[in-house]
């Protein structure tokens, strides 16, 4: 029996996972896109800086509408990110993935700025204030919203069926939300980016990937449909 993974990152960044997966898997797989959260650009006022820090690409897709400085010194949480970053124009340095790591890297860098961390209005992590309790001023500045969105019908019928179902998670705030759908009849298996992202809901496996980025959380979905594809031929 074909699973089915459902994907719940906002609609860009769930057909660009999707699409990756569909390389990286070897059999038919069934793909619902069900975003949960959606990115909408709010108004913000970006203060003069010496710096600039991403933490999402979702910040860095907001780049033309605040006339961010190109030339500035940038700082993003990780690889994919800093990609981004490239892809507008920027010159980045990068962390390994996770917003105390990318903290450490600016602490070391001995820049005292002043940075605006441009965000969204939910954030984990603390940066801002852990780089002022080091000497390093931080701005945040909240450029876009993540809106709560339903699933879809088609991910609700999945969950209420008998098929099982992969669950790619991306964000503590998409677990939370999933969670509030409970309860669900389908055999689930989850997959989270962090242990802060793991969903507080009953399933089947559950799964956390080794690093907290878009690579290791392709291999882990992937090493998960390999078990469930295992589990179904033994």
């Amino acid at each position: 029996m074909t699973p089915t993974l459902i994907i719940t990152r906002p609609k860009l960044q769930g057909i660009a996972f999707a699409a990756q997966l569909r390389l990286a898997w070897d059999e038919d797989l069934h793909v619902i896109l069900s975003p949960l959260l959606q990115i909408v650009s709010c108004p913000a006022v970006v203060p003069d800086v010496a710096g600039l820090i991403f933490t999402s690409v979702n910040g860095v897709a907001q780049t033309e509408i605040l006339g961010l400085d190109k030339s500035l010194a940038t700082y993003c949480v990780g690889e994919k990110t800093a990609l981004a970053s490239k892809d507008v124009g920027f010159d980045p340095m990068f962390g390994p993935g996770t917003v105390e790591g990318l903290a450490q890297l600016i602490i070391k860098s001995k820049n005292k700025g002043p940075f605006a961390h441009i965000r969204g209005r939910h954030s984990r992590g603390g940066l801002s204030h852990t780089l002022t309790h080091a000497g390093v001023i931080c701005h945040d500045v909240i450029a876009y919203e993540q809106l709560k969105l339903e699933l879809t019908i088609e991910a609700k019928n999945a969950l209420a069926g008998e098929n099982p179902v992969v669950l790619p998670l991306f964000s503590p705030r998409t677990s939370a939300i999933l969670k509030s759908n409970v309860p669900f009849a389908a055999p689930l298996h989850t997959v989270a980016i962090s242990q802060a992202a793991q969903p507080e809901i009953s399933s089947v496996t559950s799964t956390i990937a080794i690093k907290p980025n878009g690579n290791a959380m392709l291999d882990a979905t992937i090493n998960c449909l390999n078990r469930l594809r295992d589990s179904r031929n033994a």
